[in-house]
This record gives structure tokens, C-alpha cells and sequence, in this order.
């Protein structure tokens, strides 16, 4: 479950056009959709434009919605309600959001692609190859949501379209 993946949203004008950030480690469905949901009821407060904005602000080592203060390695330190970043906060110039065609997806280093759709509160999953292989609401995703749990993660199939 240690896969690379981005994390982001299309480009209201342009739909194809990603920004996203990338995640380091922990990037597999079964972890990043909850841990969205997480931030996104927690952090955001469901509201689905904060948690696009709380993503974007940088590259992640990896999401945690309760991360510790000690968590950090080589001065880093957590972000509140979202995790750990990828490089030491504060940023003296930040990394600039990635952006790219989502056709070119197979170009990237990494497994996955999650889309944050902000008008429908939902996570469109991508594989390497830029295919969908799903939408989760992020209600559907939080731990208290009816039927929670593995291997029936926010609606995952239990064989499969998602490894």
C-alpha cells in the first residue's frame, strides 16, 4: 500500500487539465480515500473547496488527519487535520502545483490519481493509465458512514477493478 499517487482537482474551465499535489506514501484507494474523508469532515468541515485548497498547498509525505507534533523527521512538521508535508514547513519558495493533462497520466510516477470533485463531494479515482475505475462520495467514506469497513471501503469492490 506504499504506492506514489496525486491528489487534486480538474481545472473548472478545462475538465482534462489536473492540479494536484503529489502523496509519497500511502496513495492505495483503501488509504486515501478514508484519510480524504477524514480531513475533508474534520479540517474542511465538509466543506469540499477548503479540502481542495488544504491539498494543494504542498506535496505530501503522507495524509493524517491526527497527526502527531512529533511525527516529523528532518524538522518537518505536521500540517493540523491533513498531515505530514514532503518538505519542511515554512516553504521559503513552495513547490508549484503540479498540472497536467489527465491523457498523460501514464507519464507520472505514480499508481493513482484522485480527483477532488468539488460540486458533487466526491473522489474520481484514476489508475496509472488515466482510466477511472471509480467515484466514492466522501460521506461514504468516513469510518461512522453505514456499511464502513473492508474490503467494501467507500464502495471498493471485494475483487477486481481496484488491486
Amino acid at each position: 500500500m506504499n504506492s506514489h499517487c496525486y491528489i487534486g482537482a480538474a481545472n473548472p474551465h478545462r475538465a482534462q487539465l489536473v492540479h494536484a499535489r503529489f502523496l509519497l506514501d500511502g496513495g492505495h484507494p483503501a488509504v486515501v480515500l478514508p484519510m480524504l474523508a477524514a480531513i475533508w469532515a474534520g479540517h474542511a468541515r465538509r466543506d469540499t473547496r477548503a479540502l481542495v485548497t488544504a491539498i494543494l498547498a504542498c506535496d505530501w509525505h503522507h495524509l493524517d488527519p491526527h497527526p502527531t507534533p512529533t511525527a516529523g523527521v528532518g524538522g518537518q512538521q505536521p500540517v493540523p487535520g491533513v498531515g505530514m508535508p514532503l518538505a519542511p514547513l515554512p516553504f521559503d519558495v513552495p513547490e508549484p502545483v503540479s498540472v497536467f493533462p489527465l491523457c498523460h497520466a501514464g507519464h507520472l510516477d505514480a499508481a493513482w490519481i484522485y480527483l477532488i470533485e468539488q460540486d458533487t463531494d466526491t473522489i474520481r479515482v484514476y489508475t496509472e493509465d488515466g482510466m477511472c475505475a471509480g467515484a466514492y462520495p466522501l460521506a461514504g467514506c468516513l469510518p461512522s458512514a453505514p456499511g464502513y469497513g473492508l474490503p467494501r471501503l467507500c464502495g471498493l469492490p471485494t475483487t477486481g477493478a481496484l488491486p
